[in-house]
């Protein structure tokens, strides 16, 4: 299945609202009409909320791209926004959420 399904498929399941599934939240949050951005958060040592990834997806062009990576639980955090440098990273990264959310369903 490719990127869009997946993600059209998530967005009938998540919502803004995040959800506890088994070892941590999810949340899939609408911008506007061609952004959304997925997480995956940790419980921090204070009640909130830590994003590890957090990701702005963009459907502006055919295929949905990640545009920015924020992950502020790993050491020292993590803030992309793409270029020609991080591309890989980026998409590597996108992959890996979705197909955690998936498996959480």
């Amino acid at each position: 299945m490719n990127r869009k399904k997946k993600l059209d498929k998530l967005m009938t399941v998540f919502c803004e609202e995040k959800k506890f599934i088994i070892d941590g939240y999810y949340r899939l949050k609408t911008i506007d009409d061609d952004t959304i951005e997925l997480a995956y958060l940790v419980a921090g040592p204070c009640g909130d909320s830590i994003s590890h990834p957090q990701i702005t997806v963009s459907f502006m062009k055919s295929a949905p791209i990640g545009t920015k990576l924020i992950d502020m639980y790993s050491s020292p955090p993590l803030f992309l926004t793409r270029n020609d440098d991080n591309i890989d990273e980026i998409d590597l990264s996108l992959d890996t959420l979705i197909e955690k959310f998936e498996c959480s369903l």
